[in-house]
This record gives structure tokens, C-alpha cells and sequence, in this order.
């Protein structure tokens, strides 16, 4: 009977699973259609020990094939880029300081997951979290909590939603400590300009 029980449960989801399957498959698709994204993004971010949030400003450039630069402008200014295997602090003067991401598991974890969630990486997205989807390809929300324990251990789950392109960020740590980032004026494209891709540190075509 328990067995019986567990089947129709799962026949009666089935419908509503494969409904949010096809809806996250959507939301990719309007996205994966751009080579590279753009977006100004304000982050504020709750620290547990703190009684006011960090508010932070810039712009961010992800690109498909270099990874994500992450620019801060306000309060100061600093800018890192997330990439398959190293992640790049550039300095306000234009210092570079390269880290490998064996060195650091955590940040390199956040690495994959924030390139998947702006490149609306379904595959990647499902084989690291839960996914529940809400709404259709023109308004969405997107609840992600996480599979794995190594993830699970400093992150408690994500919400994104958006419309056209990913719109919120909200982020609860294990820690305590929760993030929203609001990302506007997003435009798409299909390559990087010269200057970011200086920045992303590849090479550039010349004249």
C-alpha cells in the first residue's frame, strides 16, 4: 500500500513537473539567445553581525564564453572576474591578482552557480539544486535549494525572477547573512567590446 501511495503521488505530479520543465526550458531560451549580457546591478547585502546592510553598485558583463565581470563602482571601486578555472581580482589602480579555484572551493561553488543563473544554465541549475518554477517565460519566480551538501553548507537557497532577462537575486546564506541583487537596464549582445574583453583578460583582435 505505502508503495501504491508513493506512485500516485508521483503520477500526480508528474504534470505540474513537467510544466515547470518546460517553462524553465523557455526562460533559457530567451536568454541563451545573447552571447553576452549586460547590466547595471545594485546588491545589498544583510550581514548578520551587522546592524545596517552594504549597499553596493556597478555594473556586471557576463559573457557565455569568459565568465561574469563583476565591476563595483560605489562605495568604492573593485571589480573581479568568475571564470571557468580562476577567479581575477583587478584592483582600483588595474592591479590583477589571479587565484586558482582549488584554492578557494567556496568562492569557485559560487563561481559556477552565479554563471549558471545568468546564462540560465537549466542542465547546470538541476544538477546542482531543487527547482520550483512559478509563472510562465513572460514573468517568472524560481526557487532554487540546494542538492548538493557541499553548496548546502553555506547556502541556504536562492530566488530569482525576472521576465525577459533575470531580473532579482536573493540569496540566504547558511551563515545567516541573506543578499538581494536587482539587475537593470540588462541589454544583450553577441560579443564583448575591446575594453571588456581586456578586462576579462583575453586577447584582443587587432587592426
Amino acid at each position: 500500500m505505502r508503495r501504491l501511495i508513493q506512485l500516485l503521488l508521483l503520477l500526480a505530479a508528474a504534470p505540474l513537473l513537467a510544466a515547470e520543465a518546460d517553462t524553465l526550458a523557455r526562460i533559457g531560451a530567451q536568454i541563451e539567445q545573447y552571447g553576452v549580457l549586460r547590466a547595471d546591478f545594485v546588491q545589498t547585502k544583510q550581514m548578520a553581525a551587522l546592524k545596517r546592510p552594504l549597499v553596493t553598485s556597478g555594473r556586471l558583463v557576463y559573457s557565455r564564453r569568459h565568465g561574469v565581470l563583476w565591476l563595483i563602482e560605489q562605495p568604492y571601486r573593485i571589480g573581479y572576474v568568475f571564470g571557468d578555472e580562476r577567479i581575477v581580482e583587478i584592483a582600483a589602480d588595474g592591479t590583477r591578482r589571479e587565484r586558482d579555484l582549488r584554492d578557494v572551493p567556496g568562492l569557485a561553488q559560487v563561481s559556477r552557480v552565479f554563471r549558471a543563473l545568468l546564462g540560465a544554465n537549466t542542465t547546470a541549475l538541476r544538477e546542482v539544486f531543487e527547482v520550483s518554477v512559478q509563472g510562465d517565460a513572460a514573468k517568472w519566480e524560481i526557487e532554487l535549494k540546494p542538492r548538493q551538501a557541499q553548496i548546502a553548507q553555506f547556502l541556504i537557497g536562492l530566488k530569482l525572477s525576472g521576465g525577459r532577462f533575470v531580473e532579482r537575486i536573493g540569496i540566504d546564506e547558511a551563515g545567516g547573512d541573506t543578499t538581494q541583487l536587482r539587475l537593470r537596464n540588462t541589454q544583450g549582445a553577441s560579443a564583448p567590446a575591446e575594453a571588456e574583453l581586456q578586462l576579462f583578460g583575453a586577447e584582443t583582435a587587432r587592426p
